[in-house]
């Protein structure tokens, strides 16, 4: 979708040197503008482009001369920004008295005279663009917090995602004969040469406590060869609970309350939620690399 324009440049073509001026100045204040011919799209047309361009603007700047006066497409142009209740903002950048249609369109608006000193014309624009236009310092803000803030958030999902392979890594080659292995679901290898089984972490700890019930994490580590340390994160990310009616408990890092899986009770994560607007966390996928 394009780019909305701030600013509607309404000239006559026989004063490019002049207007391209004052788009130049248009530039260094960051302000966005729309002029023909170079802003229609190719495979369109000005009928079409212009009256769209004109509705969506905030400003319609008119440079007023002796050849813009006489310009059948300017005419049409403020005509239309006056019927769309459009501010405008006309640059005089010569002499030539208003004729009836422009007088009768200007009257009691404010020219800016350029013709005469355009150093000093250029800060009159300037001053009178930046009270109606003021520059969109906030939204910019928002716009830079907000992008912080995905970089942010991208940044943790990418440190998780490297902690998921740290602490759950897939077997590179089958435990009982050395061979290759594929993926025939989550977690679980099959190896190209036996046959047999294969299994990453969380799939060995998912699989043991399916037998053996409700475990400590030592006890876990020590019977599955899974580091201890793998077996406390799959708990802390919520890959893994602690059986109901087990007696030991996590202890919620923000309050103490005893939780069975993750970092936070629900209270906490109800709190955690209206201060960031963060969604749920991510839930335990396959740790293959696509």
């Amino acid at each position: 979708m394009a780019e909305r324009k701030r600013i509607f440049v309404s000239h006559s073509s026989k004063n490019e040197k002049v207007v391209n001026d004052i788009l130049g100045l248009l530039r260094q204040l960051s302000i966005s503008y729309w002029k023909a011919p170079e802003m229609i799209p190719v495979g369109s047309n000005y009928a079409r482009e212009i009256p769209k361009a004109i509705k969506e603007c905030e400003v319609f700047l008119l440079v007023l001369s002796e050849e813009s006066q006489v310009s059948i497409w300017v005419e049409k142009e403020i005509d239309m920004a006056v019927n769309c209740r459009k501010t405008i903002v006309p640059v005089k950048i010569d002499n030539t008295p208003l004729n009836d249609l422009y007088s009768f369109y200007l009257n009691n608006v404010q020219m800016i005279p350029y013709s005469e000193n355009a150093d000093r014309g250029r800060r009159m624009l300037k001053d009178r663009l930046l009270k109606l236009l003021p520059r969109e310092e906030k939204k910019e803000e928002k716009q830079e917090e907000e992008h912080t803030g995905q970089k942010e958030a991208g940044r943790r999902m990418s440190k998780r995602k490297v902690d998921v392979f740290s602490k759950n890594p897939a077997p590179i080659q089958c435990q009982f004969c050395g061979g290759g292995l594929k993926e025939i679901g989550v977690g679980v290898y099959e190896c190209r040469a036996c046959g047999r089984e294969n299994y990453d972490y969380l799939r060995k700890v998912r699989n043991y406590l399916e037998q053996n019930g409700s475990r400590s994490a030592v006890l876990i580590a020590r019977e599955t060869g899974v580091p201890r340390d793998s077996v406390e994160y799959f708990l802390r990310e919520e890959f893994l609970e602690i059986p109901k009616y087990a007696a030991g408990r996590l202890s919620c890092v923000r309050c103490g309350a005893p939780i069975r899986t993750g970092k936070l009770c629900d209270k906490c994560k109800e709190i955690e939620g209206m201060q960031t607007g963060s969604g749920s966390q991510v839930k335990w996928h396959s740790t293959k690399r696509r």
